[in-house]
């Protein structure tokens, strides 16, 4: 875990202006704080250190990775530490256009929608001097951009269940920053069970992860699977049926979170079948 970019930024006014235009990363914002109340599901600690100019915000989470909560309501890590990140940020100044890159991609695909990226940011302003001045003021060794996007790439995918973003006041969970799948919740638990995982009730292993130490993990699945019901109630119907509605899944989530200790989330989903049964 490392900040020494971060403490050069708050400690030189030129570095930290650099930051801010043109890499979006401006320290000043962090002051703003978020457009509205967030919280981590897991409980772990948000420390705002800087916005963008589009109302993001970059937070430093406990063990030192960097998130970003764009406005829209999308957040992922960017990085294993907030030096990690600036890599990526100074490296890569059109990183948020290039979120659904994969080292998979290729060389060839990644130099050439990094190249159109940077291309279209020059015929506003100049990157090129002023990312080799603030990466040398920095420390920061000079990476291609197929070595970015892999970074970029591995933070993202580790956002999902540790560092689930919520906001605050309503429980809801952001969006990904990304478009890459995810592994389905059995694929990280030690199972026995027969046939196709896939057709086995959530509860299987939500209850199999809390067994195996893996709250987080099923904490996170809990939350999009209430959501999932928050946005389109449809998924309530009963098998052909048009308007009745099984509720049975509302009063198992909240006896779910409840087991969990995620009082919050279980009186979200109590609220919600409350509701409906009027």
């Amino acid at each position: 875990m490392s900040d020494d970019c971060l403490r050069l930024l708050r400690q030189h006014r030129r570095l930290a202006e650099l930051a801010a235009f043109p890499f979006d990363f401006d320290l000043g914002r962090a002051a703003d704080g978020h457009g509205e109340p967030v919280r981590l599901a897991s409980g772990g600690s948000l420390e705002a250190v800087a916005g963008s100019d589009t109302g993001g915000t970059y937070f430093v989470c406990a063990d030192g990775s960097l998130l970003y909560a764009d406005s829209e309501g999308s957040a992922g890590i960017i990085g294993t530490s907030a030096d990690a990140a600036l890599e990526v940020l100074i490296g890569l100044p059109g990183w948020r256009d290039l979120v659904d890159l994969s080292p998979a991609d290729g060389e060839q695909a990644i130099l050439a929608r990094v190249t159109e990226t940077e291309d279209e940011i020059r015929e506003y302003h100049g990157v090129d001097a002023e990312r080799a001045e603030l990466r040398a003021a920095l420390g920061l060794p000079e990476r291609s951009p197929v070595d970015l996007v892999g970074m970029l790439h591995t933070a993202l995918l580790r956002t999902e269940p540790d560092f689930l973003l919520l906001n605050a006041d309503e429980g809801c969970a952001y969006d990904l920053l990304d478009p890459h799948p995810r592994p389905p919740l059995w694929e990280s638990l030690r199972h026995e069970v027969p046939g196709d995982p896939a057709k086995e009730p959530l509860a299987t292993w939500t209850r199999l992860a809390v067994d195996q130490g893996l709250t987080e993990h099923a904490r996170a699945a809990l939350i999009r699977r209430l959501d999932d019901i928050m946005m389109d109630q449809r998924r309530l119907l009963r098998p052909g049926s048009t308007r009745d509605l099984d509720l049975s899944p509302l009063r198992w989530l909240a006896g779910e979170f409840e087991r969990l200790g995620d009082l919050p989330q279980a009186a979200r989903a109590r609220r919600l079948h409350t509701a409906l049964l009027r």
